[in-house]
């Protein structure tokens, strides 16, 4: 995403509200360009589309003016089995679920359906993690800009509290991000999913944030056969330049952080909304935080079935 004040001469965009604009289109092309058949071991074969939403954003608080893009939701991949029994290339299952979930959300005190899903089962329930373990978490803090130390933490503990979702930071990684990142990487992380890799970066390191871009963020969804899917790791890429840069104006950090909260969104699952007064909708013109339908939607996506097979 690109950030701007009014006032300073550019060539990107300009405008008075933040907007992220979802472009369907694109995101169907990239979907079925990135739809892969690949087998792990003898027994996998990687057949979903990964998710790509590419965001417009425009900020800007009440009159005055930012100007930006970010790409959000980051590709899925999903791996199927035919049986357990016979699975390769994947962690042992059932690491650390437990057979309830770990914690409830308390429910919104508003009712809202103004929420989407990045995508559901068959039977239309939504693709998430499962409540019933933590989510574990790395950061790549290299390049983190000043003043930005709690941006991060506040974003991840409006979103567990949200979801009930359980996170656990597992501390700094040298891990660079990439679009093909493997879900399962023993020998940096151990017989378990990678942890969801939070990484400030460059457009030098993770070509997809050039130009306009300030963050992609996304999560991996697994299933056997034709059973139900649910995330197993996730990757959130930040411009750490750009956000240095917003950071330097007096309301930077509200609304660096609104941005941060509404990829981490996306990373749960949660697509974009028509309804301007939610978060997911592709205009922020005030930094507020989670409303009626984001809360509603991050609620349902808490109550995902656990995963002990996973």
């Amino acid at each position: 995403m690109e950030v701007r004040r009014p006032g300073h001469k550019t060539s990107r965009h300009a405008g008075s509200k933040a907007r992220l604009g979802v472009r369907r289109g694109v995101e169907l092309l990239l979907a079925a360009a990135l739809t892969v058949a690949a087998v792990f071991g003898a027994a996998f074969l990687l057949n979903d589309p990964r998710f790509k939403d590419l965001l417009d954003v425009r900020i800007g608080p009440g009159t005055g003016q930012n100007a930006g893009q970010h790409d959000a939701g980051r590709s899925g991949e999903a791996g199927q089995a035919p049986h357990a029994e016979g699975r390769t290339g994947t962690p042992p299952p059932g690491l650390e679920e437990s057979d309830s979930p770990l914690a409830a959300a308390s429910a919104p005190p508003l009712g809202s359906d103004s929420y989407r899903f990045l995508a559901v089962n068959g039977d239309g329930s939504p693709v998430g993690y499962s409540p019933c373990r933590p989510l574990h978490y790395v950061i790549n803090d290299d390049l983190a800009p000043a003043a930005s130390q709690q941006l991060i933490p506040e974003a991840i503990a409006t979103v567990s509290a949200a979801t009930g979702i359980q996170f656990i930071y597992d501390g700094t990684t040298d891990e660079q991000p990439s679009p093909q990142r493997p879900p399962y990487q023993p020998d940096a992380y151990g017989e378990r999913w990678a942890p969801l890799l939070i990484a400030w970066t460059t457009p030098e390191v993770a070509p997809q944030l050039k130009g306009k871009v300030i963050g992609t963020g996304g999560s991996t969804h697994f299933s056997y056969g034709d059973g139900p899917k649910a995330f197993v790791t996730g990757g959130l890429d930040l411009d750490a330049p750009q956000i240095a840069d917003e950071l330097l104006n007096p309301d930077g950090h509200l609304y660096a952080g609104a941005v941060i909260l509404h990829e981490l969104s996306h990373v749960m699952g949660l697509d974009h909304v028509d309804d301007p007064t939610q978060l997911m909708y592709p205009e922020i013109g005030t930094p507020e935080g989670l409303s009626a339908g984001d809360l509603n939607g991050l609620f349902e996506l808490g109550k995902t079935q656990c995963r002990k097979d996973l």
